[in-house]
């Protein structure tokens, strides 16, 4: 990895990292294939976790053709893992990016919740760190340590069991951008000037990164964001994500 390349789930095993980017990209792609642009950015996070070749092609996978079994598969991994609090996070910030949390969304995520042993306290306590972390221009500081502490809610996540160090490690709501910006740079070429800016991953970037004031709004809620993209910028939300989510877990809506 390039020096300066931004790092996700750093510490995590190569299963629990591969099985969180999957359950991302088959969430993101329920009942539909990732276009070329989405796995670009897939690949793009895969490199950024240091994925292993093997993890890095079960989450292309995942963006091409989710299978319902491999969701619940991947999320069981996740079970015993303080990734598990990070997935949580990442879906509800997802969620509400768009600044349209709605019922079903939340239910959506509950039963996710639920499956991974999350308790209503702990979802409760995600929920209002989702909240908070919203409000800030850099999103880079909602990953900070001193965040936590400073609003009071590294000692009420603590006495809930909830692994502050393990949350912090991944919470791609909040280094997406910065992931994608990064693999534009590296690419080189003119890229900023033309070229991929006017389209393609170039447009992703403008619309995660463009418009709009605080976190939400500078990920961006520009039009034409499909499907990956548009889970992580609030394009698309956890809507999609219904049908899949029904089948796994016997429709307990």
């Amino acid at each position: 990895m390039e020096q300066g390349q931004t790092t996700i789930l750093s510490g995590a095993p190569d299963t629990e990292k591969g099985a969180y980017l999957a359950v991302i990209a088959s969430l993101a792609t329920a009942d539909r294939q990732a276009s070329e642009e989405e796995t670009e950015y897939l690949t793009a996070l895969c490199e950024s976790a240091e994925l292993s070749e093997a993890q890095t092609q079960q989450v292309l996978a995942a963006g091409r053709e989710t299978n319902d079994s491999d969701l619940q598969r991947n999320l069981d991994v996740l079970k015993h893992s303080d990734l598990r609090f990070s997935l949580v996070t990442d879906l509800i910030t997802f969620a509400k990016a768009d600044q349209s949390y709605t019922q079903g969304e939340q239910q959506h995520i509950q039963l996710i919740a639920n499956h991974l042993g999350v308790d209503q306290n702990q979802f409760q306590l995600l929920n209002q760190y989702s909240d908070q972390a919203a409000q800030l221009e850099d999103p880079q500081v909602a990953a900070s340590p001193n965040f936590l502490a400073n609003n009071g809610m590294q000692q009420k996540m603590q006495n809930a069991g909830i692994n502050t160090n393990g949350l912090l490690k991944g919470l791609l709501s909040f280094a997406g951008p910065m992931i994608l910006a990064s693999m534009l740079r590296r690419r080189g070429g003119g890229m900023m000037g033309g070229g991929m800016m006017g389209g393609g991953l170039g447009g992703m970037l403008g619309g995660m990164l463009g418009g709009g004031g605080g976190m939400m709004g500078g990920m961006g809620r520009g039009g034409g964001l499909g499907s990956l993209i548009g889970m992580l910028s609030g394009g698309r939300g956890m809507s999609g994500a219904g049908g899949m989510l029904g089948r796994v877990f016997g429709n307990r809506f």
